[in-house]
């Protein structure tokens, strides 16, 4: 694969949309897509940027990317972590033998904060009409469905549900787990690591590692973006609040050490057939 292409790689609710389609707004990049693992993970329908990694390559999109406009851009695509359903346990090591020799972006983001945008805010994607890319199929099919998006929108401003313990610390390990496997990559890929809460200031350090001029990428996340950014604070809406927080805050004191040491994943994190439980060695 091209030194150019990227595949950024994240949990669901982690700004990957705003990611992807500003960089691909930006001159000799073209982006789209959204790989997702197998379609036995999904709740719903397939969406029709959706890409099946289980049985497939990423070279494939990357393919398909360049059919569209082969000029000699870079190419770029975004894989994202399921929610509801955890990822396979005995899949780690076939997602794990996907990616070699590819130049990855991890975008991770506190997990309470996840929890929040998806179990509260939902999933609602808002686009600015001015900066649609009318080709990439992930700007076309948000399009279609703004008045779903905004009936959502309105309706988790005023909800006042309260999230399950057991189910919230659930999700907690879950996602976890996906940021673990992510960062396994690292050990044989050109690998960068951002928290969502600091990608404005990593600006310089994304177009170094990208090859893409500061100045678009500012103007691109920034000034003209293609996904507006949701800026509303939801609710704690959770049962046993400061328990939650304290697994959080281990889970992420976990990461932070994962993130400056190399380490193998399944080293890490491992299942116990007699238990039927997932252990996390650390």
């Amino acid at each position: 694969m091209p030194d150019n292409n990227f595949i950024l790689i994240s949990n669901q609710r982690c700004g990957s949309t705003w990611f992807i389609t500003s960089v691909g707004n930006c001159k000799m990049v073209e982006t789209d897509y959204e790989v997702k693992w197998s379609k036995d993970l999904l709740l719903g329908k397939p969406s029709p940027y959706h890409f099946f990694l289980k049985e497939d390559k990423i070279e494939n999109i990357f393919k398909k990317l360049s059919s569209i406009n082969n000029n000699n851009k870079k190419y770029g695509t975004k894989f994202v972590f399921d929610f509801y359903k955890p990822f396979p346990v005995n899949n780690y090591k076939k997602f794990y033998n996907k990616f070699e020799k590819h130049k990855i972006v991890h975008i991770s983001r506190d997990y309470i904060d996840i929890l929040k945008s998806k179990l509260i805010g939902k999933v609602t994607h808002f686009l600015d009409s001015n900066n649609i890319e009318n080709k990439r199929l992930i700007d076309n099919t948000i399009l279609d469905k703004q008045e779903e998006y905004k009936k959502t929108f309105e309706s988790s401003k005023i909800s006042n549900q309260q999230i399950n313990f057991q189910a919230a610390s659930s999700y907690l390990l879950n996602l976890f787990i996906n940021d673990v496997l992510a960062l396994s990559l690292k050990n044989r890929n050109k690998f960068m690591n951002i928290k969502y809460e600091e990608i404005k200031t990593k600006m310089f350090e994304i177009s170094n590692f990208l090859k893409v001029p500061l100045n678009e990428l500012n103007e691109n996340f920034f000034e003209k973006p293609t996904i507006k950014k949701n800026k509303v604070r939801y609710k704690n809406n959770f049962e046993n609040f400061e328990e939650l927080k304290k697994i959080n805050i281990n889970l992420k004191d976990k990461m932070e050490l994962l993130k400056t040491n190399e380490f193998k994943f399944e080293k890490i994190i491992s299942y116990d057939l007699s238990t039927k439980k997932i252990n996390i060695n650390i």
